[in-house]
């Protein structure tokens, strides 16, 4: 028996993978699809990956196309969401000033188009129908190659002057710090506590001759650092994993300290692929040092600093349902 009801499509570009989901109008996901993004070959071929896996998604979750009212994009980088133009994406070659928004309109005409960055959309998710239902001020930090976030601050995306709010990654903890990969900012949170962070701090203990598991454990995964990897090196106590992920926690910490001082959320919602990995080890840390650290030590116990429920769907079902608000308010952002 074929679905009745309107749908609508959410896509989460990444630099390594596509992921397409039919949402319903309760943030339930009736259909994915995903696929390898190939960035490396360049926009046209990627876009063309995004439509086979839009298509994908509908066909898995049993829908015609007609029945999608609505469609939204999170993709990582400067996104100009009034205009539907990607500016620049991290981690994708040449994806500059590209008119995505007009591009995706040549096969959903009729079809609200709405593009945010991807960490955005996340903490939309979360916020909507993950671990933030109900709260009012929720910073989503999403813990992965690199490190984002997304603010969402009196029930509302807070977006900025811009449209660029939400690069909490890039917040200064540390003067004279690494650089960031990719951005050139020196000495944020991404550059001392992302998984690229982390990888480099462990691979520089075992060049300089650290004992350590790790070698063992990778040779497992074709010589991948992966956070499965991570989490079983923490389970063996190896000395080096443990001391660079308390190391990144502690970053964390002061960085979780820093948002809760300037903004004062109900909560913090931790994901990504080092949270998903080892969020039972870490978050406790992280909260710890974080309250450790508060200008305001009132109530502290009403924050709540707690992990992702969504895991990698999140940025999906977000720019699904943000394309939904645009069917609210008739406005479709091009």
């Amino acid at each position: 028996m074929a679905k009745t009801g309107r749908y609508s499509m959410g896509v989460d570009l990444g630099g390594t993978k596509i992921l397409a989901a039919v949402v319903d109008d309760q943030g339930k996901v009736v259909g994915r699809a995903k696929k390898t993004t190939q960035a490396d070959q360049g926009p046209k071929h990627v876009i063309s990956r995004i439509i086979k896996v839009v298509d994908e998604a509908i066909g898995a979750a049993g829908l015609d196309k007609k029945q999608i009212v609505s469609f939204g994009m999170g993709a990582p980088g400067t996104v100009d969401s009034k205009n539907g133009v990607v500016v620049n994406l991290t981690n994708l070659p040449g994806w500059q000033n590209i008119q995505l928004a007009s591009i995706l309109r040549k096969d959903w005409l009729d079809v609200p188009i709405t593009l945010s960055n991807d960490v955005r959309v996340a903490a939309i998710g979360e916020h909507r129908v993950g671990a933030g239902v109900g709260v009012d001020n929720l910073i989503a930090v999403f813990v992965g190659t690199g490190l984002g976030g997304g603010l969402i601050l009196n029930g509302k995306v807070f977006e900025g002057a811009r449209g660029t709010a939400g690069e909490i990654g890039h917040m200064i903890m540390m003067i004279d710090g690494p650089y960031a990969f990719g951005s050139g900012v020196r000495g944020g949170i991404e550059s001392l506590a992302s998984r690229s962070a982390i990888e480099r701090d462990l691979r520089h203990g075992l060049e300089r001759g650290r004992a350590s598991v790790l070698p063992t454990l990778m040779a497992e995964k074709d010589g991948a650092l992966t956070s499965s990897v991570l989490a079983k090196a923490v389970a063996k106590n190896d000395p080096l994993t443990v001391e660079v992920l308390r190391r990144a926690a502690y970053y964390l910490g002061l960085h979780a300290a820093t948002l809760i001082n300037a903004f004062d959320p109900d909560m913090l919602v931790y994901g990504g692929g080092v949270i998903e990995g080892l969020g039972q080890w870490m978050l406790p840390q992280i909260d710890s040092t974080a309250k450790q650290n508060c200008i305001n030590r009132t109530n502290l116990d009403k924050i709540r600093i707690i992990e992702a429920k969504l895991g990698e769907e999140a940025g999906a079902i977000g720019a699904a349902l943000m394309s939904r608000d645009g069917l609210s308010d008739k406005t479709d952002k091009k």
